[in-house]
């Protein structure tokens, strides 16, 4: 069977989840308020969120060239 993903989304997805776990689901340490109705990451949401998109997006790119 074929799984078709779109490996940018799936990998932020991850990286997301990582960093819900890692900062313990607390979403004063992961986002910042810029106004009332756009927030970002934090400065440290955001390297870490970074390194974990990089990690996902290699584990996926890489299965997907041993699977082709």
């Amino acid at each position: 069977m074929n799984i078709t993903i779109n490996i940018i989304e799936v990998a932020s997805e991850l990286a997301h989840k990582e960093l819900e776990r890692h900062f313990d689901f607390d979403a004063k340490l992961i986002y910042e308020w810029v106004s009332d109705d756009e927030s970002r990451y934090t400065e440290e949401a955001q390297d870490l969120f970074n390194e974990w998109y990089d990690h996902y997006y290699e584990f996926l790119e890489g299965l997907k060239e041993e699977l082709c």
